[in-house]
């Protein structure tokens, strides 16, 4: 493979690609629910049961797109074309999505929902989120600059969550949590969606390896799919990255809801959001370190365990309505999460380099569709199940319009979530990332096919 140096501006490119896909996911996470409950005046649990309904198709959308990226032969590249189309797609869907047509019939309002869902999230968010994963592949060879690379993407997921709910937060309280007020907030979304992600599509080329002729036919998928449930190492990868987003699905879908309900202030979500995301980033640099030092096995099991024990706090600190023990619990939880950006997304790669070697497929679009598939559905699913735990909690959005307090049984509801949820959910996580730890087996295949 011919190689070209990779510069500060490939690195902030591969960042905006990650953030072209991720503010989408985000909005949907956390604005979806409210928007369509307290504004567009939609059941929870139907909101509930679209989103669920919708997400059972990302898992086959995703193995289609990374199907399509081995198959994909143009003189823009594999991945980079569909970069273009991902981005054309979001910019004009994540409009669509938060306007609902103001005449429509209750029967409308779910047609559009579950259309302009399934647009935003399996169509152009799968396009967009699995050529930029594995647009990676095609950068370059070089193992310190694929590294980098790989930061620079967490790091734009952090920064795009970061924005998605932290800004909109700001910005919809000063517009108004209004048809008006989301009409102009996703407007400036759409424009900054285009932006980063024409940036993106421009600056980031593709190298094609001579190792993989371009005529080469890639590993059938049933060959694919058959090697992909023998591979213990990338079940776990992909289980622990599910989840992980499903406790995010949870936790952001819920924002809103018990920062209003509990701690009496809606506005304070964009707080939430940077105590948790501030120390992620400021940690990241210290987590590479500590992998280098102890392996990334070691760091990405410790750090779990570390943040299970942050959970304990920020659960305790919400039921007994403590805001500053609240606080300290989620910004540990963010200094903590550090550890698994630093090292999950290397650990899936190293997982697919496994893969390849040991069952000799040909197929990087599908394994590294992986990343694509945990965000999609693990944020899809928990916005799935916060909006049925509403229902269940007998939540009642016309009552936020006339200044009504929710009931006893539906606070408490939002509070137990939040706080017993993510805290079960992270003990499989950590059991998966431990039992995941391909680096000695990957050494050893490696060792043996030279």
């Amino acid at each position: 493979m011919s190689n070209r140096k990779i510069g500060a501006v490939d690195y902030i490119a591969y960042a905006l690609s990650a953030m072209v896909y991720i503010l989408p996911q985000y909005l949907l996470s956390s604005y979806l629910s409210p928007y369509y409950t307290d504004v567009a005046l939609v059941s929870g649990g139907v909101v509930g049961a679209i989103v669920l309904a919708m997400r059972i198709t990302d898992g086959i959308s995703d193995l289609l797109m990374g199907r399509i990226i081995d198959r994909t032969k143009s003189k823009l590249g594999k991945a980079r074309p569909w970069l273009l189309v991902g981005t054309i797609g979001l910019t004009v869907t994540l409009f669509a999505v938060f306007h609902v047509p103001a005449t429509a019939s209750d029967s409308v309002k779910v047609a559009w929902l579950a259309l302009t869902y399934f647009l935003v999230m399996t169509i152009f968010g799968t396009i967009q989120g699995v050529s930029s994963n594995t647009i990676i592949v095609y950068l370059t060879d070089d193992t310190e600059a694929r590294n980098k690379l790989g930061a620079s993407n967490m790091l734009g997921v952090y920064i795009g969550g970061a924005i998605a709910t932290t800004v909109t937060a700001l910005l919809l309280g000063k517009l108004g949590y209004t048809q008006e007020g989301y009409d102009k907030t996703m407007l400036m979304y759409a424009a900054v969606v285009f932006v980063a992600g024409i940036f993106s599509f421009i600056r980031l080329k593709e190298i094609i390896s001579p190792s993989t002729p371009k005529d080469s036919p890639g590993t059938p998928i049933k060959t694919i799919l058959s090697t992909m449930i023998k591979n213990r190492y990338y079940i776990c990868v992909v289980i622990a990255g599910l989840l992980i987003n499903l406790t995010n699905g949870i936790t952001t879908g819920m924002g809103i809801y018990f920062c209003r309900d509990v701690f009496g202030n809606a506005d304070l979500y964009a707080t939430v959001t940077v105590v948790l995301i501030a120390p992620t980033i400021v940690g990241l640099p210290f987590a590479v370190m500590i992998s280098k030092k102890i392996g990334s096995q070691k760091t990405l099991v410790y750090g779990r365990i570390g943040y299970m024990m942050a959970a304990v706090i920020q659960g305790s600190g919400l039921i007994a309505v403590n805001i500053p023990a609240f606080f300290t619990g989620v910004a540990l939880c963010g200094l903590f999460g550090a550890s698994f950006a630093a090292c999950f997304t290397a650990r899936i790669a190293n997982t697919c380099e496994y893969h390849e070697l040991k069952y000799h497929t040909n197929a990087t679009g599908t394994m590294m569709s992986a990343t694509s598939f945990c965000n999609k559905v693990g944020l899809g699913l928990g916005a799935a199940v916060t909006g049925l735990l509403l229902e269940a909690a007998k939540y009642d959005g016309s009552l936020v319009s006339r200044g009504i307090a929710q009931s006893d049984f539906t606070v408490n509801v939002e509070k137990w979530t939040v706080a017993v949820i993510p805290f079960v959910l992270n003990i499989i996580i950590t059991l998966c990332l431990w039992k995941s730890d391909v680096e000695p087996s990957l050494k050893s295949i490696k060792i043996t096919e030279n």
